[in-house]
């Protein structure tokens, strides 16, 4: 982190009036994002939080959330970084786990989890906090430069309690050259939250080539569209189910001064891919999946799409990727294994998890989770998780499959399947869909012929042995639809086997 705080601190003195940092509320320049980390560093300090202490910062996306993190990186104090919409539950059972001295909160976060939060440590709110000023000497800057050098990111939790990725702070420094202070800076706006290290990394990135990051504090097109307005922003960061969102709202219009898209989170499906290409031909859009254990690993440009649905592309250069079978050996092109990447970019460990980082990590390498293959032309394909497939009386399911095939369906908006118990083939796959409007109006049964068409185009065993309609898939904190919730649902339903009927959820 110390080139992007430096390339902070640069650019206050050079072009101090140069927008930082906006949100839907506030705006800071380069002079005030370096004058308040350094408050609140100094404020760390003179609180007694120093260098290699770890603070949980769980903060929604605001102008603050970037004076803290630079400030917190400044003192060298190490930053647990949590989503503020994190469950009471599960907050509870994550403090337990934490060596944290503090937390620093939005007001809203910290009036569900003060008493969780009160009980273990000292803290603050950020709209109720004065920072200090700074003394007239530079005492306080010295620090022990051998400490104090991760992030933790704690995932979202989405197969459990959330578990602490542990990153050094140089992988959020760029290899970019100084910026150019003559131009005007690009306004980027990030429609997702800091919390997720993709999110966190774009932002960084920008601020150390002089740009202006534009943060959304919620998640709605409308507001989206007008910070593209107001800003002129050229650069948009979000996922798949925001772009979904955005091009089935009312005013589903994207800002002409817009000319490139990243969305990362899951890959893009064929459908939106298709939809895409068609209402924003001059836009270029890149698909990166990723993880916060490695960070970006594949991508994929517009340009290439046509090489297939599936691909979410070819590997960055700074990466080694294979692709494993069970017993370690490489898969052959399109055999399904297991994903291991090997990164200068990886993490170092889980926070205070020695068995899962030893599952995890063999020498430089990464195990992902991630189910896929490469093709014969190398390009990585992903099935689902290598955890998360169904046993379906011997046969492995991979989820993703079922729902590429059932997105295709002009009747169905989104799809999401799990597994639920089966008393003979251990589990079965369960689709829940969103049907677009007319679907869903409609008098017939979609479920029934959604299922046929599942019949025509998978092996029989894959067939999903019910689908339901669902008003709305859940959705975790990254934007992702929420397995376990569903999964819970699907329980609570009680979806039977062989039953393929309408069912609303």
């Amino acid at each position: 982190m110390d080139n992007v705080s430096k390339t902070i601190a640069r650019i206050a003195a050079k072009d101090p009036s140069r927008l930082a940092v906006v949100d839907e509320q506030a705006s800071i320049t380069y002079r005030d994002l370096d004058a308040r980390a350094d408050r609140w560093a100094f404020m760390f300090r003179t609180e007694g939080i120093g260098a290699g202490d770890e603070l949980l910062v769980t903060l929604p996306n605001r102008t603050e959330f970037l004076e803290v993190f630079v400030g917190a990186c400044r003192a060298q104090v190490v930053p647990l970084i949590v989503d503020p919409g994190i469950g009471i539950a599960e907050l509870a059972s994550l403090v337990d786990a934490l060596q944290a001295k503090a937390f620093i909160a939005s007001r809203d976060a910290a009036a569900g989890a003060a008493r969780t939060l009160a009980a273990r440590m000292r803290g603050w709110t950020i709209e109720e906090t004065a920072i200090p000023e700074l003394p007239a000497d530079d005492a306080w800057r010295s620090v022990d430069r051998a400490v104090g050098e991760d992030i933790v990111f704690f995932t979202s939790g989405s197969t459990g309690i959330p578990k602490g990725v542990v990153v050094p702070k140089r992988v959020f420094v760029s290899a970019s050259p100084p910026p150019n202070l003559r131009r005007a800076p690009m306004a980027q706006l990030l429609c997702r939250p800091l919390f997720f290290r993709a999110h966190l990394t774009a932002a960084c990135h920008a601020l150390q080539e002089g740009n202006t990051v534009v943060l959304s504090r919620r998640a709605d097109p409308a507001g989206w569209k007008q910070l593209i307005e107001l800003h002129g922003v050229e650069f948009v960061s979000l996922g798949p189910s925001d772009l979904h969102r955005w091009l089935e709202a009312e005013d589903a219009s994207i800002p002409t001064t817009v000319n490139r898209i990243i969305s990362t989170g899951a890959p893009l499906p064929a459908r939106l891919k298709r939809r895409l290409k068609e209402r924003l031909p001059g836009v270029r859009v890149t698909d990166i999946y990723g993880t916060s254990e490695v960070g970006a690993i594949a991508m994929i440009g517009d340009e290439e799409w046509a090489v297939g649905d599936s691909t979410c592309g070819r590997p960055l250069f700074f990466n080694a990727v294979s692709v494993l079978r069970e017993d370690g050996t490489e898969a052959d092109a399109y055999e399904i294994g297991e994903i291991w990447v090997r990164s200068r970019y990886r993490m170092k460990s889980y926070y205070n998890n020695r068995e899962a980082t030893n599952r995890a990590i063999a020498g430089e390498c990464v195990r992902t989770g991630d189910a896929g293959y490469f093709d014969e032309s190398g390009y990585l394909h992903l099935t689902g998780r290598v955890d998360g497939a169904i046993n379906c009386g011997g046969f492995r399911v991979y989820p993703e499959e079922i729902e590429s095939v059932l997105r295709e369906h002009p009747d169905v908006s989104e799809a999401i399947v799990v597994g639920a118990a089966h008393p003979n083939r251990t589990q079965q796959p369960v689709a829940f869909v969103r049907l677009r409007e007319s679907a869903a109006n409609a008098d017939d049964a979609p479920a029934e012929r959604l299922l046929e068409f599942c019949k025509s185009r998978m092996t029989s065993y894959k067939v999903p042995a019910a689908i339901v309609p669902i008003r709305n898939i859940p959705l975790n904190a990254a934007g992702k639809a929420d397995r376990r919730r569903v999964a819970e649902l699907a329980a609570e339903l009680g979806v039977v086997s062989g039953k393929g009927g309408r069912r609303n959820a």
